[in-house]
């Protein structure tokens, strides 16, 4: 039996570091070929273990991985709820944190196999550096925004107080430095809030200045090339020596006259201001021209307008821009610009260096409010040049608002009050200029005019005797004490009536507001406008007639009565009809209507009879002739057939209609009269009745004395005379004037004459002497006139239809006797 080698443990397998055997023989050879088997099953079993140990490691990196994912989202949901939370100053916020991270990394290793720890560990390390940095980052942002909102909150508290108490400013402007120095602001951000504080500090107590004193104090900010050179060369009229030239006006060495020449200086020259200011502006444009083309237009523009002028100033003074400066212009750099003037400091052995300084300031924006004392100096360091600019701007537009103000104070008290306008303060007041005092005392002037003549207007209302509806001043009084009573919130139909009542006089005003209405297309407009004319044509016909665009109302009255006592139709039917006549429908009805055929035939057909016949039944007890001869009576025709036209369209085509109105409209022009020289039975145009308002029980009485006054006053003699129209007769009266008559007499021997002067009655006159007979004859009979009217009012409460007269008294009076009877009529519904 063959012997084999003994092995200890898989050690000792051939394969596994160990010789090989050589067996030479067939046992040996088997035991070999096991042998290698063996050997070949070892390795397979050591590489499987190594795969899965390599497995293991991936499936533990892989956890690691995802855990550290979960890890991380978990945490950065911690920490924007941990920011959205954040203490005021988020103090302490790092360490919280830090504990935070500590705390959810040990859980996180903790939760890995051991394979993964160790990597896990470093990389916590390092997260935890970065997030120590982004920790601390925004703990000091919180901790610089609340000490910057706690700093601004403070400081505009404080700006109040300075706005409520100028007096304070010292006091606050420390405690802003206070609140700024006390905070925990890093000492570049305390700079930044100290100069901001200063800056607000100062704005706050400017703006508690009136608007005159910043007005003042800054009205020389505003830095031009123009006031600067001004400023800085002064003003000559004579030529003087200035280093190698004859100089004038600011520092010129030239002078630019008014026809645009010009001149060289020399020792003789002589110049206006006017002259100086022509040249300044003339070198300014030019030097600027040169500044620009030696440092590029471009450049140029670029620079603020302070800067401009301040280096202006520079090419004035050299005769163009030092090379030493183009390049730092170009630049734009504001700071480097001003380093670079102030580098000219020394030329000229320093002549002018601190000039240079100022230009410096002034392209920096810092230069001196030259206004300003030391102390107050001390308030505005902090401003700026734009600041400066502001406030001047502002504190002339808050001059112009005050300005305002004041005078719409002084224009109210004018309206209101104009008696109590003291003129002298007016003139005195240092917030208006001269124009505006001008248009007050204008204002004022005309307040005290006006006011003068209501108080004549009130006068004349409370005089005894009718005013006279032709006389502009009468109308005058009229409308200032209609618009004074309006203006009381009376009644304006109440006082115009009581006013046509009392003076024979009608408002303006009121008589615009009824032709206002009647043009309406408001039946209830319409009805009220024309009731309202008739009713005061009720009252006195003659004061409607006489009243500016008077003939409108009277036509009007007439064709209101036509509409409701002609033809039946109640206030709202005829307002209603009225209304639907002024649409243009209506009046395209109208030219279709002329040009019918039962029009055409009423009009080829209509002669002088007819008209006569209108009178005999309308006006007059008899048939009279119409027209003093066949001239006449042609003229007569034709008007009334012109007249018959206009009406037709006006009552809608009814032929009836149409001729009443055409009669009533002519009636109030042609009629009889006993001044006419054909006797009263003729119809004449414009007879003196017509023209002239009855005064009075004794109605034209007046005209006929003053007629017979003027042919006595003449010398003749007359046995009777008349009055006739004339070429001048209906001109006067469309203008409102007396209209002027012939006077036509018969001399003794009984040969009929004219005499060569027209004639007018003076109706005031009239009135005047009217008046005064009445006051005489109040004076002996008012007790009883009163007695009578408290009897007649007496009887109307107890239902009497009686309506109390006039009885006397003054027109104020009658006036208010006339309203009250006119109020309780309207209510009685009469």
């Amino acid at each position: 039996m063959a012997r084999l080698e003994r092995f200890q443990g898989t050690q000792r397998l051939p394969g596994v570091r160990q010789p090989g055997v050589v067996a030479d023989t067939a046992v040996g050879q088997a035991t070999a070929a096991a042998g290698g088997q063996i050997q070949r099953t070892g390795a397979q079993v050591g590489h499987i273990a190594e795969l899965a140990q390599q497995r293991q490691l991936k499936i533990d990196d892989f956890q690691r991985k995802k855990g550290w994912l979960d890890f991380e989202g978990q945490f950065s949901e911690k920490e924007l709820e941990a920011q959205q939370n954040l203490k005021p100053g988020a103090a302490g916020y790092t360490k919280s944190m830090q504990a935070q991270f500590d705390t959810d990394a040990a859980k996180f290793i903790e939760s890995l196999p051991d394979s993964a720890k160790a990597q896990a560990e470093i990389d916590v390390k390092n997260l935890r550096n970065r997030y120590t940095d982004r920790f601390t980052r925004t703990e000091q942002k919180e901790s610089t925004r609340y000490f910057q909102e706690g700093i601004a909150e403070g400081s505009d508290q404080i700006a109040k107080n300075i706005r409520a108490n100028p007096n304070t400013y010292d006091e606050a402007l420390e405690q802003g430095r206070s609140l700024i120095n006390e905070s925990g602001l890093p000492r570049i951000e305390k700079e930044a809030a100290l100069k901001a504080w200063e800056r607000m500090a100062s704005i706050a107590w400017v703006e508690t200045l009136p608007a005159a004193e910043r007005a003042q104090l800054f009205g020389a900010s505003r830095v031009d090339a123009g006031s600067l050179i001004r400023a800085k060369e002064g003003f000559r009229t004579k030529a003087y020596w200035d280093v190698n030239h004859h100089r004038v006006g600011y520092g010129s060495d030239t002078v630019t006259r008014a026809d645009g020449s010009v001149e060289k200086v020399t020792k003789d020259t002589v110049i206006t201001q006017a002259d100086a200011e022509r040249d300044l502006e003339r070198r300014i444009e030019e030097f600027q021209v040169t500044a620009m083309k030696q440092v590029g237009a471009e450049a140029w523009q670029r620079l603020p307008p302070r800067a401009q002028a301040a280096l202006t100033s520079i090419v004035y003074n050299y005769g163009e821009l030092p090379k030493r400066l183009h390049s730092a212009v170009q630049s734009g750099d504001i700071e480097q610009i001003a380093g670079a003037v102030e580098g000219l400091k020394s030329d000229n052995g320093g002549v002018n260096s601190k000039r240079r300084q100022e230009e410096a300031n002034i392209i920096r924006g810092h230069a001196a409010i030259p206004n300003a004392s030391p102390e107050i100096q001390e308030r505005l360091d902090s401003l700026s040049y734009e600041d400066q600019v502001k406030f001047s701007d502002q504190a002339n537009r808050d001059l112009v608002s005050v300005a305002s103000d004041r005078q719409d104070g002084f224009r109210l008290q004018i309206a209101t009050d104009p008696l109590t306008v003291d003129r002298q303060q007016i003139i005195d007041d240092p917030m208006l200029d001269d124009g505006q005092k001008a248009s007050l005392i204008n204002s004022l002037n005309s307040a005290l005019k006006q006011g003068e003549k209501v108080r004549n207007a009130i006068d004349w209302v409370n005089t005894s005797g009718n005013g006279n509806p032709l006389n502009p001043d009468d109308r005058n009084n009229a409308d200032l004490v209609y618009e004074q009573a309006v203006e009381a919130e009376q009644d304006p139909t109440v006082v115009a009536r009581a006013i046509t009542a009392s003076k024979g006089v009608v408002p303006k005003t009121y008589v615009n507001d009824i032709r206002n209405g009647m043009r309406s297309n408001d039946a209830m407009q319409v009805g009220g406008a024309y009731e309202r004319a008739a009713a005061l044509y009720d009252i006195n016909p003659q004061a409607v007639r006489g009243a500016e665009n008077g003939q409108e109302l009277e036509d009007a009255v007439t064709k209101w009565r036509l509409f409701t006592d002609g033809m039946g139709l109640d206030a709202m039917e005829a307002g209603q009809r009225l209304a639907e006549l002024n649409s243009p429908e209506a009046l395209k009805a109208r030219e279709a209507m002329l040009e019918s055929q039962p029009v055409k035939d009423y009009l080829k057909e209509v002669e002088a009879g007819d008209i006569e016949g209108m009178f005999d039944q309308g006006l007059l007890s008899f048939t009279p002739d119409l027209g003093a001869d066949a001239e006449g009576r042609a003229v007569a025709v034709t008007e009334f057939k012109q007249l018959f036209k206009e009406s037709l369209g006006e009552v809608g085509g009814d032929l009836d209609a149409a001729q009443e109105l055409a009669f009533q409209r002519m009636s109030r022009n042609w009629g009889v009269s006993e001044f006419s020289p054909h006797g009263s039975g003729v119809v004449l145009k414009h007879p003196t009745e017509k023209l002239y308002p009855p005064i009075g029980e004794d109605g034209h009485k007046y005209v006929r004395d003053q007629a017979k006054a003027v042919l006595e006053e003449e010398g003749i003699d007359a046995r009777r005379f008349f009055l006739v129209g004339n070429q001048y007769t209906v001109a006067d009266e469309r203008a409102g004037r007396p209209p002027r008559l012939t006077v036509v007499y018969d001399d003794q021997d009984g040969v009929r004459q004219q005499l060569n002067t027209a004639f007018f009655a003076d109706y005031d006159a009239a009135l005047a002497e009217e008046a005064a007979r009445e006051a005489a004859d109040f004076e002996l009979n008012g007790e009883r006139y009163l007695q009578e009217r408290e009897d007649g009012l007496a009887r109307k409460a107890l239902g009497d239809s009686t309506r109390p007269s006039e009885m006397g008294g003054t027109p104020f009076q009658q006036m208010q006797r006339a309203t009250e009877e006119f109020r309780q009529l309207e209510e009685a519904g009469q």
